[in-house]
């Protein structure tokens, strides 16, 4: 075991040499530090605050909770669309990192050129990492997926990839009506393998939040499969707007 870490963190670390991590929302070279300064004034001013999203704002369905490290908003929602629509695929680990360190308190480290990320609190509440599968089948990469398994490593949890798949193709929800996208979602995810999320309690990983409905339709997938309990984390979310009063004659 001790030799495959060595050899997965050397691999890591001649991959960062050869294409060194860029900051998500300037496209900097960061390399080995752990956020880019130059955009952390504008970070700081599009966090959700608090973390937690209020069920009475969003559909939460099935989960414990959820949490969001940022308003969808620019520059993490222009961020978030180019890992998902612009080819840059690795912005999920960046995005990972973030939540890792922001949400969950993870140390950043760098020892002999290979980052880890250590999480020093007490035991989590959680057995498993599971991603929000894509939308689109066809897409030849699963940031969502990325973004999963770099919060999964820094959290030192198992990272269960491919745990979920679409058991139907549901409409992109971009573009569709509030009460559209709350439909959109129903039963279109199943477990492809239930033995191994049986007993688990389950940490949930999406991109962005809007209404909720596709997190709250993986979480009864999840828990159809015999998971114990799923709490729901993304990079972002949407705020929801309050009804408008109707206006006086």
């Amino acid at each position: 075991m001790r030799a495959e870490q060595l050899w997965r963190g050397a691999a890591r670390a001649a991959y960062d040499l050869v294409f060194p991590r860029r900051c998500p929302f300037c496209g900097a070279v960061i390399g080995w530090q752990p956020r880019c300064e130059e955009c952390l004034p504008r970070a700081e001013e599009i966090l959700h605050r608090p973390f937690l999203l209020p069920a009475t704002e969003h559909k939460l369905e099935n989960l414990e909770g959820a949490a969001s490290l940022f308003l969808y908003k620019d520059p993490a929602r222009r961020a978030i669309l180019e890992m998902k629509h612009g080819g840059r695929p690795w912005y999920g680990r960046e995005f990972g990192y973030a939540l890792a360190r922001r949400l969950f308190g993870c140390t950043f480290e760098v020892r002999h050129g290979i980052i880890t990320l250590n999480y020093p609190g007490p035991r989590l509440p959680y057995d498993r990492v599971v991603s929000v599968p894509s939308s689109r089948a066809d897409r030849p990469y699963d940031s969502t997926a990325r973004m999963a398994a770099a919060l999964a490593e820094a959290l030192g949890l198992p990272f269960e990839k491919g745990a979920l798949v679409r058991s139907r193709q549901a409409k992109p929800q971009t573009g569709l009506s509030g009460e559209e996208r709350l439909v959109n979602p129903l039963h279109s995810m199943k477990a492809a393998s239930p033995q191994r999320l049986e007993g688990r309690r389950i940490l949930l990983v999406d991109d962005v939040i809007t209404t909720g409905a596709t997190v709250s339709e993986a979480a009864r997938a999840l828990l159809e499969a015999g998971a114990l309990e799923v709490f729901g984390v993304s990079a972002a979310a949407s705020e929801i707007e309050p009804p408008q009063k109707p206006k006086t004659p």
